[in-house]
């Protein structure tokens, strides 16, 4: 029997407000499974801000706190992102190893940074390459806010 997730989908830049650029589809949920519902393990590692789940404290990254960080140039937000994309993987690869009932299509063979764009002086956006273990590629677009004011 699959084991499904819900689909998470990126909201249209227009109607992205500050924290807000991904949603469930609460009005009409998509059920996913195979290396979607991988993608979306890894999406929701990425943006847990660690220390937020009840339980499992060190879950999750601090991707979500750039917003108001003291990070200034481009390069060093790039290397920031880079190793919280690192984390992400880290902690998904360790639940595909402890899941042995996860199919190859299910579990994460890497994660790597392949577009960092500054799209204007207030947000960016970065294409992350995700490949399973059946050696299928997928692209994710992630954007950013940089700076809540703009």
């Amino acid at each position: 029997m699959p084991i499904y997730d819900l689909h998470i989908r990126l909201l249209d830049p227009s109607q992205q407000t500050f924290g807000s650029n991904f949603s469930f589809g609460l009005d009409a949920p998509i059920l996913v499974t195979g290396f979607q519902s991988l993608v979306n393990r890894w999406m929701k590692t990425f943006m847990t801000p660690k220390g937020s789940h009840p339980v499992r404290r060190l879950e999750g990254t601090e991707f979500a706190f750039l917003i108001g960080s003291n990070i200034s140039d481009i390069a060093s937000l790039q290397a920031v992102i880079a190793a919280y994309m690192d984390d992400a993987t880290d902690q998904v690869q360790i639940v595909d190893r402890a899941s042995p009932w996860l199919k190859k299509e299910q579990r994460l063979r890497s994660a790597t940074l392949i577009q960092f764009n500054v799209v204007n002086a207030s947000s960016i956006e970065f294409w992350v390459e995700l490949i399973n273990q059946a050696g299928q590629r997928l692209n994710v677009l992630i954007p950013y806010l940089v700076n809540a004011d703009g």
